[in-house]
């Protein structure tokens, strides 16, 4: 019932804020043109959507709002769906109950894909009056609450943010979950990453697999390349100590 309260509540906070008090759109000549661009007022090309707003041939109702235009109703696009799917979301639960949660119904429509319980269902049946009634209390004083919060007394959200500013900042801030979770998961998981990629990876793969063969090849061009001179005589006396050494080692055999 509490949750059911809070639903209440924020709803019936969204209905006024958004429904009631004063305008809150912003009133630049900007947005006016992307708005009347994005409700196909631009059929005729851009430069002819210019002509046609000078020439207010549009038709708009007369504004209600800043900056010579209002918020206004969807077209029967999107409000036939929007239609069909209230509908349903009405009245569905009436028409269905028992295919849902019928004691017979309800066995056949899930087939054991829920855990349903027949005796539970129709023990449902059976419980006080008060808590039958008791979601509907809950939505009524949500109603109140946030009628008095947002239209009657219109400073009480800002007098509750001062009076209870800890709690406020806790919930705005989602029970601070997000940064717990930060602190026990991600920084964690980044940290064993970076341990194996700094001293695994690059401090012991890369140092004695490719990084370290690529190394020692070109430590060995360098001692070799002092080798090479460009002289002939040296050429000739390295192949002269070569061949010594290969007639040592064959007569030493």
């Amino acid at each position: 019932m509490f949750a059911a309260l809070l639903t209440s509540f924020y709803s019936w906070r969204l209905v006024f804020l958004t429904f009631f008090g004063k305008p809150r759109w912003a009133a630049s000549e900007h947005i006016q043109h992307a708005l009347h661009d994005a409700h196909g007022h631009d059929s005729h090309g851009h430069d002819a959507h210019h002509d046609d707003h000078s020439h207010d041939d549009h038709h708009h109702a007369p504004a209600t709002g800043t900056g010579g235009y209002h918020p206004h109703e969807s077209p029967w696009v999107m409000l036939v769906p929007l239609i069909v799917l209230s509908i349903g979301a009405v009245f569905a639960g009436l028409v269905f109950h028992d295919q849902f949660i019928g004691s017979e119904g309800g066995i056949a429509f899930w087939q054991g894909s829920l855990a349903f319980d027949s005796h539970l269902m129709h023990a449902a049946h059976e419980v006080p009056t008060w808590v039958k009634f008791s979601p509907f209390t809950v939505m009524l004083t949500g109603l109140a609450i946030a009628w008095l919060a947002y239209i009657k007394n219109t400073d009480w959200p800002e007098r509750f943010v001062s009076q209870f500013g800890v709690l406020y900042t806790f919930l705005l801030n989602k029970w601070y979950f997000d940064e717990l979770y930060n602190l026990l998961f991600v920084k964690p998981a980044f940290a064993i990453g970076r341990f194996f990629w700094k001293f695994g990876d690059v401090g012991f793969i890369d140092r004695f697999g490719p990084n370290g063969l690529a190394a020692l090849v070109v430590q060995g061009n360098k001692v070799t390349s002092r080798l090479q001179s460009g002289y002939l005589y040296t050429y000739a006396l390295v192949m002269l100590i070569g061949l010594a050494a290969a007639a040592t080692w064959a007569m030493t055999r």
